[in-house]
């Protein structure tokens, strides 16, 4: 997953979501790819969280840049 881009791990997400919601996998094969979903989803959070903070760092820099 490291290697994915941020797109390709929501797309691979959104390919989990429609396999759950198809109702065609066995009871196994459910768990099997929810355990999956769930790993892009942890995967896409840390990402997210990790520009999050470099936003929120640079808005921070950039502010205290303009009050002196």
């Amino acid at each position: 997953m490291e290697n994915m881009t941020f797109e390709q791990l929501l797309a691979e997400l959104n390919n989990v979501v429609e396999l759950l919601e198809s109702g065609k996998l066995s009871l196994e094969e459910s768990v099997e790819v929810y355990q999956k979903g769930m790993a892009l989803s942890i995967e896409c959070k840390k990402r997210l969280d990790a520009a999050k903070e470099v936003i929120v760092k640079k808005v921070t820099s950039e502010g205290e840049t303009n009050l002196k």
